[in-house]
């Protein structure tokens, strides 16, 4: 069988150099692996080629988490190099060692050795939400406000695509290695997935909108009001509650849509302005969300962070912020204002993902012992008003629907939902094709053979 040598490749441009860690291994030495598959990973750094000691600024939040996998693109049996990996912090840190393009990681056995070609670099980065939480475990691990992969091969990037969901989307787009890189191993052309979690704020259309439409003034008041109000001198404070203050501030004062990002590939450093595409979920959408009561921004929170929050924080939310209860029609307004506040909204596709609209654990005979809107307290009713909406709103004004509903449903929910919202691998793997197969469907850039 033929063996092929495998090395990294050019990728430092024009004025800037790459430092790197040593090769850490995701498959054994010998191990057969299929087209497709990430095999290993570096941390890098970017630096300009005059001042080898400072990251390349488009780069700075992301220094400490920016790290290039290598995908086959023809399965075979993989060799690890001698010296590929040299273990300890030089196998973490990307301070020693220089990306030299001839350098060879290993050798691949391959029956197809005219299809396997060179490594496909995939890059990853991640924006800390507290520089202090170190995590070197793994390609795209830690606590981060903001995850990304493009692929740094095959020229400029096309398109990006952000995902602003709960914990259904999330998992979907993260994949079963939590990296983000299943959305993009299988794609033929070069493009970007971010995706910004919801550890802290919720992103709710409303959320959103207001993300987008804050100005610098408005930023300076909210962290000026947290600053007086935030009970960081109480007794009752403990040090969670700093961290959760500093992550609020940083998620209220950023905006996921219209914030650029810079990707670095074969071909240079390019910056994208704005997503081509943007998956959100209705399970983002909690019925009640705080509005603070002299400045009017919106919380919105999932209601197991609000129960297991001090009663400092429980404190501060009433005193500081109003309940507002929204129904599908509120919603709706909510999706409306974000669609018309766009920054190409003829551009922008918007994805949404739906409910889960039966539950194997109601067993109601009749809905007469419940008083009107019956929303309010039966949950299953509560998502069919809510996907009707979803589907009223995509037939007037052109958003996809990732139908999580019929996927549930076909599958079996109770195996792969058993709680209408947290999927099994199978499942999340399904609603992935789905939602790459209506980016492909609608064009999206990068996204479409």
């Amino acid at each position: 069988m033929p063996s092929l040598t495998m090395s990294l490749g050019p990728l430092a441009p024009t004025g800037c150099m790459i430092w790197r860690s040593g090769i850490q291994w995701l498959c054994h030495d010998g191990q057969i692996c299929a087209a497709g598959d990430v095999i290993a990973y570096c941390n890098i750094g970017v630096a300009p080629a005059d001042r080898p000691a400072r990251t390349l600024e488009p780069f700075a939040r992301e220094a400490r988490d920016f790290q290039a996998a290598f995908v086959l693109r023809a399965g075979g049996r993989v060799r690890h190099g001698r010296d590929s990996s040299m273990g300890g912090f030089i196998d973490q840190l990307a301070h020693y060692l220089i990306w030299e393009p001839d350098f060879v990681l290993g050798t691949l056995e391959t029956e197809r050795p005219d299809e396997a070609g060179p490594l496909r670099v995939l890059l990853g980065a991640g924006r800390r939400a507290f520089e202090h939480a170190e995590v070197r475990v793994g390609f795209l691990t830690g606590w981060h406000d903001r995850s990304r992969v493009w692929w740094a091969d095959g020229g400029a990037v096309e398109g990006s695509l952000l995902s602003l969901g709960s914990c259904e989307a999330t998992a979907a787009i993260r994949g079963k290695r939590l990296d983000l890189t299943e959305m993009l191993t299988g794609l033929p052309r070069p493009a970007q997935v971010v995706m910004v979690p919801d550890d802290v704020l919720v992103p709710s259309a409303r959320v959103v909108r207001e993300q987008m439409a804050r100005t610098p003034r408005q930023v300076s008041e909210i962290a000026e009001e947290m600053a007086a109000s935030f009970p960081l001198s109480s007794p009752s404070t403990a040090s969670a509650d700093w961290i959760f203050g500093g992550a609020l501030l940083g998620a209220l004062t950023r905006s996921p849509v219209t914030e650029p990002n810079h990707v670095l590939t074969r071909a240079g450093v390019q910056r994208i302005d704005r997503p081509d595409a943007v998956v959100m979920s209705l399970v983002a959408e909690p019925r009640r969300v705080f509005v603070h009561r002299t400045l009017g921004y919106t919380l919105s929170l999932h209601d197991y962070r609000i129960m297991e929050a001090s009663p400092a924080i429980r404190g501060w939310l009433r005193a500081r912020f109003e309940p507002l209860d929204r129904d599908p029609g509120d919603i709706r307004r909510d999706y409306e204002q974000l669609l018309d506040e766009l920054p190409d909204p003829a551009g922008t596709q918007l994805l949404v993902m739906n409910q889960m609209s039966s539950s194997g654990y109601e067993d109601f005979l009749s809905y007469v012992q419940f008083d009107p809107p019956i929303g309010l307290t039966v949950g299953s009713v509560n998502a069919k008003e809510r996907n009707l909406m979803l589907h009223d709103l995509a037939a007037a004004r052109g958003i996809a629907i990732v139908d999580v509903d019929a996927i549930a449903a076909d599958m079996g929910a109770s195996r792969h939902l058993p709680d209408g919202v947290h999927q099994s691998g199978a499942m999340q793997a399904e609603v992935r094709r789905e939602i790459l197969h209506i980016l492909a469907s609608r064009g999206v850039p990068g996204f479409t053979a």
